[in-house]
This record gives C-alpha cells, structure tokens and sequence, in this order.
C-alpha cells in the first residue's frame, strides 16, 4: 500500500474577495438609501395621517360625539361583564389548583341568588303551563356554565360596537370628504 501525498490546489481567493467587497458595498447603499426612503415616506404618512385627523375630528358635531360617547359606554360595559367571566373562569383555575377538583358554577347560582321568592323561580319549581318550556330553561340553567354565559355575550356585543363604530367612522369621513369637494 502505497501512501500518496494530499496537495492542496492553490486557489487565488483575491478576485473573490474584490467581489464580496464590492457587493458588500452596493449592498450598504442600497442600505442607506431604503432607509432615507422609509423614513421620508413614514413622515408624509404620519404629516398626512395628522392632517386627516384633525380635518375629520374638526367637522364632527356634537350628535356624532354623543353616538361615540353612547358605543364606548355600551362596549365598556360589556367588557365589565367580559372581565367578570375571565375572573370567574381564573377563581375556578385556583380552586382547582388547590383542591384538584373543578368547581362548577351553573347559571343557576346566579338565577337562584337574583331570582329567589319571584315568581320566574316559583314558575320554575311548580309550573302551571308551558312544562316544556320550564324542563329547558331548567336545563339550561344547570348545564350551561356562568363563565360562558358572561364571556360569549360579551365577546359578541364587544365585536359587533367596534364594527358599528368603526363603519360609522368611515362612512362619516367618506361624507366629510365628499362635502369638502362639493
């Protein structure tokens, strides 16, 4: 057996590296002026978006306030009883974590508690009339959990302001714009 010897090629790496540095220059102005454009076009989007602002928040009268003022308030108040359900579901996580059973809480507690000695809850217990629609409110009652019953009625009311709100607001610039040209 016959040992040969590994010879390494020459290679000349300087043509190479010329064009590494050449296009590591190009490179860095294409670098430099991507940047000076963003920025350029940032400002006149910021400038314009401020302009708009301030022309549309200028032709605003006081019934357009009062509706913004009326659909904050009902989506604040929906996200109360958001943040109820999210706290109830969050009680249940800890009492789990400490005893390692789940803690149900129907709809019923909540029923029992606002309702006792009316006649919804007399109606419930000994109904007179409509016996199918008390066995589905029954069960409604104690299979449908409180968390859920907080949560989806809130996530619904909260989604379906914000794109009532935000359609008005559109619409209301749409006709301002359409004035101004008038």
């Amino acid at each position: 057996m016959t040992h040969t010897e590994y010879k390494e090629p020459k290679i000349d790496n300087t043509s190479w590296n010329r064009w590494v540095e050449e296009n590591l220059g190009r490179a860095k102005e294409i670098y430099v002026e991507a940047v000076k454009n963003l920025s350029s076009i940032s400002r006149l989007s910021i400038s314009r978006a401020r302009d708009e602002s301030k022309f549309f928040i200028s032709n605003l009268n006081v019934v357009d306030f009062i509706w913004g003022f009326i659909s904050m308030a009902v989506i604040g108040f929906a996200s109360l009883f958001l943040l109820a359900g999210v706290g109830l579901v969050g009680y249940q996580v800890v009492l789990w974590m400490q005893d390692g059973v789940w803690s149900e809480f129907p709809i019923a507690i909540l029923f029992n508690f606002l309702f006792e000695g009316t006649v919804p809850a007399q109606w419930l217990t000994n109904p007179e009339s409509w016996v199918g629609l008390q066995k589905v409110v029954e069960w409604l009652l104690a299979n449908v959990p409180l968390s859920a019953a907080l949560i989806i009625p809130s996530l619904v009311v909260i989604s379906v302001m914000a794109c009532i709100s935000a359609l008005a607001l559109v619409f209301r610039f749409y006709q301002f714009k359409k004035d101004e040209k008038n």
